[in-house]
């Protein structure tokens, strides 16, 4: 917390903050504009044959 309070010292009050997340959020991230697996699962990339 010193260094938290030494910035907000200098920069102004409220430039950084402690940021905290629920247990159970209600929220649910948007799956439309999820990367495709492809690019995270090794087992799913693409073959090329020549």
């Amino acid at each position: 917390m010193p260094v938290l309070d030494q910035i907000n010292g200098r920069w102004g009050r409220g430039t950084l903050k402690v940021a905290t997340v629920p247990v159970a959020p209600d929220w649910r991230m948007k799956r439309d504009l999820l990367s495709q697996r492809y690019t995270t699962c090794m087992a799913e990339l693409f073959t090329v044959k020549t």
